[in-house]
């Protein structure tokens, strides 16, 4: 699966390689092919979700887009153990 994002002019916003939708309000949480992913925004509504396509379709002011790693607890436990 290609993960992409798409924002034309701070006010449309198209991601593909979605893979789940966590919340949507003037905070979106979403996981993607590519990790989790935070959209911080104004008045966003969404306009598109395809679940056969994995896209889905963002309108209102975006103020940032920010992605985070899965954190794995097993890893981090290991992580810790063995350091």
């Amino acid at each position: 699966m290609e993960h992409s994002i798409n924002l034309k002019g701070r006010s449309d916003l198209l991601i593909s390689g979605v893979e789940h939708i966590y919340s949507f309000s003037d905070k979106v949480e979403i996981l993607t092919c590519e990790g989790r992913m935070v959209i911080d925004g104004e008045e966003l509504d969404m306009n598109k979700l395809n679940l056969e396509e994995n896209v889905i379709s963002v309108q209102g002011t975006i103020n940032s887009i920010v992605y985070s790693k899965s954190k794995d607890p097993k890893e981090g436990f290991l992580k810790k153990v063995f350091k």
